[in-house]
């Protein structure tokens, strides 16, 4: 979903007591804070019980919100300055962003002096990117040292602050380089934030690069989450050993070059036909080869469009048919592809290029050009429809023969080929990889009636969540407001959404049960359809659940009767998400013992159901069931703990309306408060409301 559709949805959610906001002050890092920027159309939503039933005939009259919108946060840790030449680095951070991905990109040369406060700043440098300027000890080297200690615990400070004031619950600390190893398996030890190693080259042969940095890459291949790699021979590469990686090759932005490759005076007056180049001019550009050419070829132009780095052009500047313009902004590039007849890779074939697979390879063809490449084993080994010079001897006679093509057909073959390999598809494959690792989150919600309530939920949820790997199910006790059109309609969009139509009301636990078992998580969640969720919600609470010895967890709240109540004074929805977010700082990672934990917000592993057994359906419509569980997750030796740094608004009782306004209520507390004290041989204690923390 685009940013717009996004303020569109902001916008629907303003339910009730519209009034003016003004939008925030100004600020250098107020574009970072997306969650207060991106709220302000629904800041005015009251929050308030009595207020949101009355608004269910234009909550129903809008189409259900199917896209997730929030994703996890990036940490890059780069490779190159992200204004340096715009290759892979920049293009896969640009598609995390355009998938609901806050980037804070680390650069290699921008850095702050130990002791600067804040200890790290933040500007915009593109949709959704933030360049992070960290504090150091002293600059590090990227290609030649790997963070010492001294620099990693200032480095590590700074990514706290960064965590802190931007709120960072989730993240992908995604890794270019080696020399970042200690500081990103460092971050994934201490937030759990997971580690992803874009390997672009065979660094073991790579010139400037320090011993040190392939030793290290060793390390980071091995214990990184997932492992992405350019290139086949660098896939068998770490298979062989023992490590399993996905193979995103380098791609092209199709869309961007097909919008761009258009008539346009860049090389107006230089003699056709022309053989293009565009990228750096390195080591591992074959000067000779393109030398002869040139000299073979007199009535050719050759048009070197980038920059020189360490090698001596003299020899090609002094021929009179070659053009070398230097380094050209991104933009330029499909603007010089078109006026190129023929665009060429004239790369040495050695130790250095063996894995290299050329980003502009998927460029040039997504313009429909012809394309003649040296053997690369990378290039050479996929079905692109190039022309593969085997030898130097064959180079000029297929630069001959690519300029023979006259049939559209041709072209058009390049471009389907380009158009199947792009950004967008390698960001998928690594977000694949990226959820398989992530243990999956199964949340429950039954409902009964109240749409207003659970199209309110299950939209905070789907633009709140971060954590990257859930489903909902949604167990419907035979609404009969609304609620079952709207839920199919909603599964009909998304793809991780389930819904179980009751025909009768199973009661709470009964329904609750049949979403636990429809799930598939590793992680399972009990939420009420009366709740409303802030950013970071789902990851806070899963982070506890890593600790072995907590059986159940739960956020505190506005609305319950025990110690999980805080006092809170908002009013409004955004109100109420600054209030999570001042809590989640500080109270960050504590958790306090609870006697019992209300379901309206419950979370476990499986593993803990599976030993502890379902929800006593004996209980019927609801009550005590909370109770029961708490103690029989007791009785296995697991804690029952409240987490201080996740709230989650409760409406509270939206479900027993109905039955209070009919004096059923009483009744039914009653009848279950006696079965849990027989159950349990207990006499039960009306809960009290103690401060935890």
């Amino acid at each position: 979903m685009t940013r717009s559709n996004l303020w569109r949805v902001r916008a629907r959610l303003d339910y009730a007591f519209a009034r003016f906001l003004p939008p925030p002050a100004a600020a250098v890092e107020a574009p970072v804070d997306y969650v207060a920027s991106a709220s302000r159309l629904h800041g005015s939503l009251t929050l308030l019980p009595a207020t949101i039933p009355s608004e269910v005939a234009r909550v129903v009259a809008q189409p259900p919100l199917a896209e997730r919108e929030r994703r996890p946060d990036v940490i890059c840790l780069s490779i190159i300055d992200w204004e340096f030449r715009f290759q892979r680095p920049q293009q896969v951070m640009t598609q995390f962003a355009a998938h609901g991905h806050r980037v804070f990109y680390v650069s290699v040369s921008r850095f702050r002096p130990a002791g600067s406060e804040p200890k790290v700043t933040v500007a915009t440098i593109a949709p959704n990117v933030y360049e992070a300027q960290l504090t150091v000890d002293h600059p590090p080297q990227a290609y030649s040292e790997v963070v010492g200690n001294r620099n990693q615990a200032v480095l590590m400070e700074a990514l706290e602050d960064l965590r802190r004031r931007f709120d960072v619950a989730e993240a992908i600390v995604y890794v270019m380089i080696s020399s970042w190893t200690p500081l990103a398996l460092e971050a994934r030890s201490r937030w759990q934030w997971r580690v992803v190693y874009d390997c672009m080259d065979e660094w073991e042969n790579f010139p400037g690069i320090a011993p040190a940095l392939v030793t290290e890459e060793v390390t980071l291949a091995r214990e990184a989450d997932v492992l992405v790699v350019t290139a086949d021979r660098l896939l068998q590469k770490w298979k062989r050993a023992g490590r399993t990686g996905v193979l995103a090759r380098n791609a092209a932005d199709y869309d961007f070059y097909a919008a761009r490759c258009v008539p346009n005076t860049l090389l107006d007056g230089v003699p056709h036909p022309i053989i293009g180049y565009y990228g750096a001019i390195a080591d591992w550009f074959d000067l000779a080869l393109v030398e002869r050419a040139a000299r073979e070829r007199p009535a050719y132009t050759f048009v070197l469009v980038g920059g020189v780095f360490d090698v001596d052009v003299s020899r090609l500047e002094s021929l009179p048919n070659v053009r070398l313009l230097g380094q050209r902004p991104y933009d330029e590039m499909p603007q010089y592809l078109y006026h190129f007849d023929v665009a060429m890779i004239p790369f040495k074939v050695n130790p250095i290029t063996d894995a290299t697979d050329p980003v502009k390879l998927y460029e040039y063809l997504a313009g429909g050009k012809p394309v003649v490449s040296t053997a690369l084993p990378e290039v050479a080994s996929r079905p692109a429809p190039i022309h593969v010079a085997r030898t130097s001897a064959d180079f000029v006679p297929l630069l001959d023969e690519a300029l023979q093509e006259t049939d559209p057909a041709l072209a058009e073959q390049r471009r389907r080929f380009a158009a199947g390999e792009t950004w967008q598809a390698r960001y998928r494959q690594i977000d694949a990889a990226l959820q398989s690792v992530s243990p999956r989150a199964t949340i429950v919600i039954v409902t009964y009636d109240n749409l207003a309530l659970t199209r309110l939920c299950i939209d905070s949820i789907l633009l709140n969540t971060t954590y990257p790997n859930y489903e909902i199910v949604v167990v419907d006790n035979a609404s009969s407001d609304g609620t079952p059109e709207y839920l199919r309609a909603l599964a009909a969009k998304a793809r991780d959404v389930t819904v179980i139509q009751n025909e009768t009301n199973a009661g709470f636990a009964a329904a609750n049960n049949q979403g636990i078992r429809r799930g598939s998580g590793d992680i399972i969640v009990l939420l009420n359809n009366d709740t409303v969720v802030p950013p970071g919600w789902l990851s806070r609470l899963a982070h506890h659940l890593r600790d072995p010895r907590i059986g159940l967890v739960g956020p505190m709240t506005n609305f319950t009767g025990n110690e999980a109540f805080v006092r809170a004074e908002y009013r409004t929805w955004n109100e109420m998400e600054a209030f999570a977010r001042e809590r989640a700082r500080a109270y960050a990672d504590r958790v306090a013992d609870i006697h019992m934990l209300a379901m309206f917000c419950v979370a476990m592993r499986r593993s803990t159901f599976d030993t502890v057994g379902p929800l006593d359906e004996a209980f019927g419509a609801g009550m005590f069931e909370d109770d029961d569980y708490a103690h029989r997750v007791k009785a296995e030796g697991l804690r029952v703990v409240c987490a201080g740094d996740t709230f989650v608004h409760h409406v509270g009782q939206a479900a027993f309306r109905s039955l209070i306004a009919s004096q059923q209520y009483n009744a039914l507390f009653e009848k279950n408060r006696r079965r849990f004290e027989t159950k349990w041989n207990v006499t039960w204690r009306p809960h009290q409301r103690r401060q935890l923390f």
